[in-house]
């Protein structure tokens, strides 16, 4: 026998069926609305474009329409006011702003839900909610690309050592290796971009699984809605999450990308590399070691790319053995969504303030281009352009360079007559092309490290940018 102390009222939006009342554990244990709340100007969008539809076939007075309109924009002004009062035994945003619109709009109110269901409801406000949401993270991703041009072009002619296994490779220009993080940013907003395609399909109008049988113009709500189409099939629109698992797994790339970028920022800032100096208002420092400056933000975007991973793995895992159509399992999946969003915003806002402030030891970058043998392969390039094959050419400089190692020099230190003992065709205008800043001058191939074709990157990048708008 129930003990009715100990349990609360039945929500009265389904509690028809049941003799005794939902025990407040359960409640507790099936509220969703300390997190769909998020939730409420896209569903209120959908109410009254619904409530709309509904008087425009004649399913309710325009009266009622008028009531609900009127109730629906108040609750909103009360919502982003901070007047709204959340009730955890009314289960989600949708019962909650539908429980206040009783009390504003009366029997108007209850005519709302009228053909249609909180399984096509919340699938039409959170895709409306991403569609927002990736619009947004477009404009921040173009804010970062935008801080990265204005650096590049800044030290677009500036050496610098580029690496590969984290060891001396070639010399490049620190612009043409800022220009590889906004390519790496632009295929993250494309992404993005193509992502609305699958999203813009509106659910409402499918009920629970089978549809609506009150004549809604799907066409006209969808386009009220500003989707670019609607769902074909009833038990798909209710059921699937597709849209949101592409979501995250743009964001886990997007997360990647901002990983590697602060990597980079961290190594660079270390004493060892000494590249560049962080502003301090990101970073912080140590309760024992009074010389430190620790770059904690740079660190924790790197960390959060664990988190967007972590997200789309566990909305897969959710999603895969669920039967069509709805589950109650599906409530979760706004966790993830909006935990991985909250994490890309931040951490793109913060980065673009980091890149911005952040000051460049080009001095320091100078310098370490006369480290590693880094013009070798220009060396090997120079004995090609003599008449020598390449794989002969690169087996003569791999000696030189051994030479060099035993000797503790660089291989432009190694006199001419020395040279010459390796390969008859060195000759004196072998210091000239083996210069750093010589060797960038030649990698004028598009995308190139040259001085004059980052500059082209950069002009071209920008229209690139001015094209979204």
């Amino acid at each position: 026998m129930t003990n009715k102390k100990k349990n609360i009222a039945v929500n009265p939006s389904w509690g028809g069926r049941f003799e005794n009342a939902v025990n407040k554990l359960t409640v507790s244990y099936t509220s969703s609305i300390d997190v769909d709340k998020r939730l409420y100007e896209q569903d209120i969008l959908g109410s009254l474009k619904y409530a709309l539809a509904l008087k425009e076939a004649k399913v309710i007075k325009n009266i009622d329409y008028l009531k609900i309109s009127k109730g629906l924009k108040a609750i909103l002004m009360e919502i982003e006011s901070g007047r709204f009062q959340w009730k955890e035994e009314l289960e989600d945003v949708h019962m909650n702003i539908e429980d206040a619109l009783k009390r504003k709009a009366g029997n108007s109110a209850k005519k709302l839900h009228t053909g249609r269901s909180r399984n096509d409801q919340v699938s039409t406000d959170l895709r409306l909610f991403v569609l927002k949401s990736i619009d947004e993270m477009g404009e921040l991703i173009s804010n970062v690309q935008t801080t990265i041009l204005d650096k590049a072009k800044r030290h677009y002619a500036d050496l610098m050592p580029g690496f590969t296994h984290l060891q001396v490779a070639q010399p490049v220009t620190f612009g043409h290796h800022l220009m590889a993080w906004y390519e790496m940013l632009s295929r993250d907003f494309a992404r993005l971009q193509d992502t609305k395609k699958r999203t813009s399909i509106m659910p409402l109008g499918s009920g629970a699984l089978s549809g609506n049988r009150y004549n809604i113009n799907r066409q006209k709500l969808a386009k009220r809605l500003n989707f670019d189409g609607i769902s074909n099939n009833s038990i798909d629109a209710v059921s699937d999450r597709d849209f949101s698992i592409e979501l995250l797994s743009n964001i886990s790339i997007l997360g990647m990308h901002l990983s590697r970028i602060n990597e980079e920022l961290i190594l660079w800032s270390s004493s060892q590399f000494n590249y560049v100096d962080l502003p301090d208002e990101f970073c912080t420092g140590s309760s024992i070691m009074p010389q430190k400056k620790n770059p904690d933000v740079s660190e924790l975007m790197r960390g959060g790319s664990a988190r967007t991973i972590s997200n789309l793995m566990g909305l897969l895992t959710l999603m895969k053995g669920l039967p069509l159509a709805y589950n109650r399992d599906m409530q979760e999946d706004k966790n993830f969504v909006f935990d991985s969003l909250d994490y890309s915003k931040s951490s793109l806002e913060l980065l673009s303030l980091i890149i911005k402030r952040m000051i460049v030891n080009t001095k320091k970058m100078k310098e370490d281009c006369q480290l590693g043998h880094i013009t070798a392969t220009e060396l090997a390039d120079y004995l090609v352009l003599k008449g020598l094959p390449f794989r002969k050419a690169h087996e003569v400089v791999g000696k030189i360079v051994a030479f060099a190692n035993k000797n503790h020099i660089q291989i432009f230190e190694v006199e001419l007559g020395k040279l010459r003992k390796f390969s008859k065709f060195i000759s004196e205008d072998v210091f000239t092309f083996i210069k750093p800043e010589e060797a960038i001058k030649n990698k004028n191939s598009i995308g190139g490290t040259s001085p004059k074709e980052v500059l082209k990157q950069i002009r071209n990048a920008k229209k690139r940018i001015a094209s979204r708008k």
